[in-house]
């Protein structure tokens, strides 16, 4: 039976937006002299980059791919009441994306546009664990400020009218140790200089509302091979207003264990802070990826324990039960969501 945390090599790959020096800097990899496009590490992937033969999924060296190693023995990686919910599908995808320039406005699909028109029964909801950011704080874009139609969003495209579509999105000053949830279907960028742990439904679904100075084939590639006929239907049309956006948003708080994403998050994932100052700390036994953003210490599982230090980053079983972590150390732990969470409620559902 699985119950040993597994560590995580580095899982970067060329993308076609700036950044990864600072992956590059927590994970102790080289940085090259130019500009770097390796903005994301994928940790405990068993989701493919979309289009690929499949880059992205954790390869764990002799002891093979992370989705294959799963499979053989389900129970002990997700516990049973995941399986009974999810299948043998861990529910949850972990990246750390260090953005060098402005991401595009770009959106992902809900579970049931995924489901009609990509044969998945996951979206893309995701959530954003704010690690790093400019001095003063920085700046990410979620969801638009007024009702855009459906013939608006397709002539913004079309058009690749840049200004327009940042000035119809919310702008929203994050700090470190901020979480903040993007629902499927909401319009969305993050600015130069954010640094995160993100969580998100295990797909590689992104449709590019925006391309023009990227280095990508949007009219190409921003589609998810679907055409902009069909993907613009997956962006959704109503405004959210301040009182929305706050509750899509938690604000860094003090505590040992502490959780980092708002409330409206957890019919997806989980993502604990930990801070070990005084005694030991533990996180509640699910599958797990574990992020050590600094210090050094060590991680404690049924009666076993291994040292852990800043730029660690490992994947957990459920049958390693809870993890207590000891010494001195900054860490966020990503989880699915409890198996006895809501069912999410989608912008689209029932239309």
């Amino acid at each position: 039976m699985s119950k040993s945390p597994l560590p995580l090599p580095p899982n970067v790959f060329d993308h076609f937006y700036l950044g990864g020096e600072r992956i590059a800097a927590l994970r102790g990899l080289p940085i090259s002299d130019g500009p770097m496009k390796r903005p994301e590490d994928w940790l405990g992937s068993t989701v493919a980059r979309w289009g690929s033969d499949g880059v992205g999924i954790t390869d764990l060296g002799q002891a093979g791919l992370l989705p294959d190693i799963v499979a053989v023995d389900p129970d002990a990686w997700l516990g049973p009441d995941h399986i009974a919910r999810w299948n043998g599908s861990t529910a949850l995808l972990v990246k750390l994306l260090d953005a060098g320039q402005r991401l595009p406005v770009h959106i992902h699909p809900t579970r049931d546009f995924a489901a009609r028109h990509l044969d998945c029964p996951f979206g893309k909801s995701e959530a954003w664990a704010v690690i790093d950011t400019p001095a003063g704080g920085g700046t990410v874009f979620v969801g638009a400020n007024r009702p855009v139609s459906r013939d608006e969003w397709a002539g913004l495209v079309a058009g690749q009218d840049t200004s327009t579509m940042l000035d119809l999105l919310n702008p929203l000053t994050v700090h470190p140790g901020d979480g903040v949830f993007v629902p499927s279907g909401t319009p969305h960028a993050i600015d130069e200089g954010i640094f995160i742990v993100e969580l998100q439904e295990p797909t590689d679904f992104s449709i590019l509302l925006e391309w023009r100075g990227f280095d990508t084939d949007g009219p190409a590639d921003g589609h998810v091979g679907l055409g902009f006929d069909v993907a613009i239907d997956a962006v959704r049309q109503d405004a959210i207003d301040s009182e929305a956006l706050d509750q899509l948003v938690r604000r860094a708080d003090e505590g040992s264990l502490r959780p980092i994403l708002p409330d409206v998050a957890e019919p997806y994932f989980r993502a604990w802070s930990v801070s070990v100052t005084a005694g030991p700390v533990t996180v509640p036994a699910s599958f797990a990826v574990v992020v050590v953003l600094d210090g050094e210490g060590t991680l404690g599982w049924s009666g076993e324990r291994r040292p852990i230090r800043r730029g660690d980053a490992l994947v957990v079983p459920y049958a390693a039960g809870e993890l207590t972590f000891d010494g001195a150390v900054t860490a966020i732990v990503a989880q699915p969501p409890d198996p006895a969470a809501a069912d999410p409620i989608e912008w689209d559902m029932g239309s």
